[in-house]
């Protein structure tokens, strides 16, 4: 599949301020609402080629750029941590005004949603997660380490990624889509969004601070008592289903796995009908507790 830029451009960017920063995100469709969050490095653009407009279809989607990607702003990447982010994205629907939607998180982005529910499980109808991290079994990658040094950390982000970055980023979207296909178009895009030097910084604090978050937030899955539905790929490379999906679903009472054969991890571009019809099913599941609540 090609990208199609006008197809991707033609909803306009909206902003809402939360802590003094603007976040981005694009709004499209009526009815009831469907949150989508991209993983890292990411846009909203992620969702672009496949899932917003069918999904506007049917409901009223807003799909955002985390805090310091895409077109928000971020003021701190060192304390941006998972949960704060979560409660940013929470913070914003409230000022927006979108109430009990269904949140839907792509890899990094499912660890965000995973972190919405922990905290905050009763303002959603329900979460989907796409390829989720969800355990502190992650690799730190060691590009996400040289931000951390003040003198060679600015060199190496303001001056040799725009020479290094494109190859770099091409190359990791290549395991991200294997099996499938990796979308060149869609590449070329994201790595002229991704070498920004401000992403690039936000990117390597989101890898690095991950894991100690997902060390806390694992041990409260349990608590999360809204449907849950988990998509993941048998032949995901970059999250083992055996690390993260699989024993989610065991930690969750409430939750549903859906396992795509011979798929890799860029789900919301490879497997645009199977997101939707994960996020019907956690609709679904969510109409059916509350007819049950309301007959007693």
């Amino acid at each position: 599949m090609k990208v199609d830029p006008a197809r991707q451009d033609h909803y306009e960017r909206q902003f809402v301020t939360v802590d003094g920063m603007m976040l981005s995100y694009v709004s499209a469709g009526s009815g009831r609402p469907v949150v989508l969050i991209h993983g890292n490095p990411g846009s909203y653009q992620d969702y672009m080629l496949g899932v917003v407009e069918r999904l506007a279809e049917s409901y009223h989607v807003l799909a955002f750029d985390r805090p310091g990607h895409g077109y928000s702003e971020r003021h701190d990447s060192v304390q941006t941590t998972v949960e704060v982010q979560a409660r940013i994205i929470r913070d914003a629907l409230q000022k927006i005004g979108i109430e009990k939607p269904v949140l839907v998180g792509h890899s990094w982005g499912g660890s965000l949603v995973l972190a919405a529910a922990v905290a905050y499980g009763k303002e959603f109808s329900g979460i989907v997660l796409l390829a989720p991290a969800a355990y502190p079994s992650l690799r730190v990658e060691w590009w996400s380490l040289l931000p951390h040094f003040p003198v060679i950390g600015k060199f190496v982000v303001n001056t040799l990624t725009p020479f290094l970055g494109r190859a770099f980023v091409r190359k990791n979207l290549k395991q991200a889509y294997e099996p499938q296909d990796m979308q060149h178009d869609y590449a070329e895009q994201s790595a002229e969004m991704w070498m920004r030097p401000k992403q690039i910084r936000a990117c390597a604090y989101d890898e690095r601070t991950l894991g100690a978050s997902l060390k806390v937030l694992s041990q409260h899955y349990y608590n999360i008592e809204i449907p849950v539905v988990i998509v993941t790929g048998s032949a995901d490379r970059l999250l083992d289903p055996n690390e993260h999906a699989y024993p989610l679903q065991k930690a969750i009472r409430n939750s549903t796995l859906i396992v795509l054969q011979d798929t890799g991890h860029q789900l919301p571009q490879t497997k645009p009908d199977d997101v939707i019809l994960a996020i019907d099913a956690a609709w679904a599941a969510a109409s059916a507790e509350k007819s049950k609540a309301a007959t007693g």
